[in-house]
């Protein structure tokens, strides 16, 4: 890209000599990222940047003396000389957009502001790309009444949010805007009174060094980044942007903070462990090359003598600042030492709701209303940002609301400060405002979407709670289905095979009593015929002996005797059988406990004998007085069932171990634990005239606090896959808790054995 150097003929003004802003002495607009333009009365472009050369794609030699209208958008011209037109005819600023149209026709839309200076013929305008426009914090402003050659422009200078700098070439700072105290903490005289390579980060000297050096060998705008040192020991990183001017010995710079972007991109990278090494030996290196650059400065020190900053300079650098204040989309504000309102640019007409024509402050209050943040508390004048500043109060981002009479509410942010001279004497404030009105609807649209985040979050929550509950009944029912049908098909199994058996049974027993009947007459006839016959004949004689007479009658009432007691025998386990399973009791009623669990105990009698008929498990009953309870017999049967069946699996797994030092015979041959005698031990009793009580309790391999947390679940068990369903204890607690209202506590220890303890109510609430 070419390089323009940009001369305007000097021309007078107010008796002084006054250079173009665009002049190549004034670093600040080499330096420039938007297009800086200067066109005659007649539009035609006298001068323009690098970056509008750029733009428009042609050389300095080409532009100068065209029309600017040959690169403006057909139809965007007619518009594009109505606003010349208003410049032509002295208006102070004014902002437009139109389209530019590229060497390669291609369109690009620009924001401008532009303002003119009548005595020269000449009109001075800034454009920014509005889909690439980045805001800036750069200030400008609309001229404003004189004060003194030096101090207007030191005020545009101190409002920048950037850093603006001019370095000597004896490598210290020699200004600096307050920017940098804000940005850094550093004051001004801390900056001025040290080289500023002390400022920056060791890892980047030797990069700044080498782009230092350039400025000092004439290279125009150089562009890099470093970190600079802030004054609580943390680092910025900052995108330079510098011109040199040689014969004055000086470098113009601006600094853009760039640390967010920064340490976005350091957070993606990976710190690889070889890197750390690198960076390591090239901080050694650094070290030795920053006492190299101080020697050198040493040396820079005493070949390059200062120069006195001339009254031309000054103001060089006030035209350019004043063409930038207009350009800035802050609001700003400054008043005297009186209070009396002296400079405002055009976003603070824009916020403020003014016309464009002249206004005196008094008259703002007739377009617009000051409230605090939440737009209903009206801000009264002596809390006024601008007048508080004058007062030598420190404002920094203070939110407010501006409403105006016509347009938009505004939310801003207002920082500012009071303005003083080199010798401390007070020249009057400025504020800056902010436009933040459209941040503060993201955020609120952000808080929304949040808000409505949080309820679906919670619906969600909610849903998945009621889901679970409902598996959860599904499971329970599902338990209870199972084993209700189980109950059935057992009940109905139980019932068959006991009215399959009764029928004989009462026909045997029935007849045992005449058999018995009719066996005593026979014995009776045979005796008499002994009495009346005493010699009977030889084959008589010799039956009796063959079947021993004597005996018979000896022994067969005996075995007509035995064999009631069988059948008899038949008819109470056919009865307990019956009761076990109660098919005719599905109904809550009242019924003796003690028969129930007789009941039950003999359904499952066959397992407390191992195959060879050995005892394997004694029973031990220990029976109170209980009165009759109000239950389900039938379901009240099955729980208990369950919690006999868990035990003797505990004892059958020990039993399975075959281990010679767990189990083994007593002298009885009963089988035996560690503890002795397998036992199941059954207690009854009365609790508070309210709960039958029945304890279960063996002194089996017991549970771990794991297993015992656990075994009510359903389809929770510890046995082999096939061998269990995890469905006993899960029924038995819903029969004796969920059915019964009662309670069914297990304590266990390992190594100790297990007890379950049944509490039932006497009497049910429903029972009729």
């Amino acid at each position: 890209m070419s390089r323009i150097q940009f001369n305007v003929d000097n021309s007078t003004v107010d008796g002084r000599e006054q250079t173009g802003v665009g002049s190549a002495e004034s670093p600040f607009f080499e330096l420039a990222e938007d297009v800086l333009c200067v066109i005659d009365f007649a539009g035609q472009i006298q001068q323009l940047n690098p970056v509008g050369e750029e733009i428009l794609g042609e050389s300095a030699a080409q532009i100068r003396g065209k029309p600017l209208l040959e690169w403006v958008h057909p139809e965007d011209r007619t518009a594009m000389g109505e606003q010349i037109e208003k410049l032509q005819a002295g208006r102070e600023a004014i902002a437009f957009e139109n389209r530019i149209c590229g060497p390669d026709n291609s369109q690009r839309r620009f924001s401008w502001k532009a303002t003119s200076r009548p005595q020269e013929e000449l009109i001075y305008a800034i454009g920014r790309e509005i889909e690439a426009a980045i805001a800036t914090a750069q200030p400008s402003s609309a001229p404003s009444p004189p004060k003194s050659a030096t101090e207007e422009p030191r005020q545009f200078f101190n409002l920048g949010l950037d850093l603006f700098a001019i370095f000597g070439f004896d490598g210290y700072l020699k200004s600096v805007n307050p920017a940098w105290e804000n940005t850094l903490g550093f004051s001004q005289s801390e900056l001025l009174t040290k080289p500023f390579i002390d400022f920056v980060h060791p890892e980047d000297h030797s990069a700044t060094l080498s782009e230092y050096i350039k400025l000092l060998q004439g290279v125009k705008s150089v562009s890099f980044e470093n970190r600079y040192k802030c004054k609580d020991g943390s680092y910025k990183w900052l995108r330079w942007t510098a011109n040199p001017v040689v014969d004055k010995q000086k470098i113009y710079a601006i600094a853009h903070d760039i640390s967010d972007r920064k340490i976005a991109e350091v957070e993606a990278e990976c710190a690889y462990e070889d890197t750390r090494r690198f960076l390591g030996d090239l901080e050694r290196k650094l070290q030795s090359r920053s006492l190299a650059f101080s020697n050198a400065i040493h040396k820079l020190q005493n070949e390059v003598a200062e120069r006195r900053q001339v009254e031309e300079e000054l103001q060089k650098e006030r035209e350019f600042l004043k063409a930038l204040l207009n350009s800035v989309d802050a609001g700003i504000i400054a008043c005297d030492a009186e209070g009396n309102i002296t400079l405002f640019n055009r976003a603070t007409r824009e916020f403020y709701g003014l016309p464009d024509s002249a206004l005196s402050p008094s008259e703002w209050s007739n377009y617009y209303e000051l409230y605090y943040p939440e737009e209903t508390t009206p801000i009264s004048e002596d809390e006024m940002p601008l007048l508080r500043a004058l007062n030598g109060e420190a404002i920094a981002g203070e939110q407010m609301a501006i409403v105006p009479k016509q347009g938009k509410t505004r939310i801003v942010l207002a920082s500012g400060e009071a303005i003083f001279d080199a010798e401390g004497q007070k020249l009057g404030a400025m504020i800056v405002l902010h436009d933040i009105t459209e941040s503060q609807q993201k955020q609120q649209a952000l808080s929304e979407s949040s808000r409505e985040k949080n309820e679906l979050i919670a619906s969600l929550q909610a849903q998945a709670e009621q889901l679970q509950q409902t598996l959860q009944q599904l499971q329970r029912t599902q338990t209870q289905l199972i084993q209700s049908e189980k109950m059935s098909s057992l009940g109905q199994l139980v019932a068959g095979v006991a009215h399959e058996i009764n029928n004989p049974v009462n026909f045997i027993y029935g007849n045992i009593a005449h058999a018995n009947d009719y066996l005593r007459d026979l014995l009776e006839l045979l005796s008499l015929y002994q009495q009346h016959y005493p010699n009977p004949v030889s084959e008589i004689e010799e039956l009796e002996e063959d079947i021993d007479l004597s005996f018979l009658r000896l022994d067969l009432p005996k075995l007509l005797d035995s064999m009631k007691v069988g059948a008899e025998r038949i008819r109470q386990i056919v009865q307990s059988l019956r009761n076990f399973s109660r098919l005719n009791e599905a109904q809550m009623k009242r019924v003796n406990l003690h028969e129930g669990l007789d009941s039950t105990l003999l359904v499952v009698e066959n397992r407390f004998k191992d195959e060879a008929g050995n005892a394997l498990i004694k029973v031990v009953k220990e029976y109170s007085d209980l009165p009759k309870v109000e239950c389900y017999p039938s379901q009240l049967n099955q729980g208990i069932l369950n919690i006999l069946n868990n035990a003797i699996d505990a004892f059958e797994s020990v039993v399975s171990s075959h281990s010679s030092s767990v189990t083994g015979f007593n002298d009885q041959g009963q089988m035996t634990n560690h503890q002795g005698q397998m036992t199941i031990q059954i207690r009854t009793e009365v609790v508070s005239d309210r709960f039958a009580v029945i304890r279960i309790q063996d002194n089996g391999p017991g549970m771990s606090p794991e297993v015992k947390e656990k075994i009510f679940n359903p389809f929770f068990t510890t046995k082999p896959v096939g061998k269990g369903t995890g469905l006993g204890l899960s029924v038995a607690y819903q029969i004796i808790v969920n059915k019964h209202g009662g309670v069914l506590n297990c304590y266990s220890e390992l190594g100790h054995g297990t007890e379950f303890v049944i509490h039932l109510p006497i009497h049910q609430p429903n029972y009729t």
